[in-house]
């Protein structure tokens, strides 16, 4: 029997407008923004096992919107005022590497989510509009099937040193890309950014960019504690 692997569709991504879209920020007038600690789970997730094709059930896929919740958020960003969070359905691609029908797109439900949010009141300004954070599952099976499918995105782009919790990460623009060895998961923000600054954030520094570089990364630490490093 061919074996087959799973490979979570790049379109995917491009759709949530997380990769394609240039970077940019639309000033408030806020007071910085705080940043603290992420929250770092007790204890990791279990993931069911995989199937005879490398891959867990889709399924069975952890929800996205339990890897970051409205907790982990606020964590982070303690002037949080308000939290809409979206679960959506990806279609994975599953290809088959031998003889055999072919590729076959998949449901995967729940494995997306976009969360939204406001800080300081923003929300109750005339036109607010919220900050976006979208994580997703990238694939959920053995050792091999994962590191393929996040090779496939990783490929060519900068390792993030010490993997922010993971066993590996890369950087590509306003996501981060992760692995661990039974799952690979991204993080990633919108192209804009409505909160103005942050507390910490250097004069020359643009405040998109520091949410990019700097307070994102503290929300892949916490998702990436809620994940089996074994």
């Amino acid at each position: 029997m061919a074996r087959t692997r799973g490979r979570a569709a790049a379109a995917a991504l491009v759709a949530g407008g997380l990769t394609a879209a240039s970077c940019g920020h639309h000033a408030r007038t806020t007071p910085p923004i705080r940043v603290g600690t992420p929250r770092i789970a007790a204890s990791p997730l279990k993931l069911a096992p995989a199937e005879a094709d490398g891959l867990t059930r889709f399924d069975s896929w952890p929800k996205a919107c339990d890897l970051l919740t409205a907790d982990d958020l606020r964590a982070v960003l303690p002037q949080v005022t308000k939290v809409q969070q979206t679960p959506r359905e990806q279609q994975i691609r599953v290809t088959n590497l031998g003889e055999g029908a072919g590729d076959d797109d998949r449901d995967a439900p729940g494995t997306a989510c976009e969360t939204r949010f406001w800080v300081a009141g923003d929300e109750k300004r005339p036109r607010s509009q919220p900050d976006l954070v979208r994580v997703e599952d990238v694939a959920v099976g053995d050792t091999d099937t994962v590191k393929d499918n996040y090779d496939t995105l990783a490929q060519g782009r900068p390792r993030v040193p010490g993997g922010l919790g993971a066993r590996e990460c890369v950087h590509a623009g306003t996501d981060y890309y992760c692995r661990m060895p039974h799952i690979a998961f991204s993080v990633g923000a919108g192209p804009t950014l409505f909160i103005g600054s942050f507390a910490g954030q250097p004069k020359r520094t643009d405040a998109h960019a520091y949410w990019v570089n700097t307070v994102l990364p503290e929300l892949v630490r916490s998702v990436a504690s809620k994940l089996p490093a074994s």
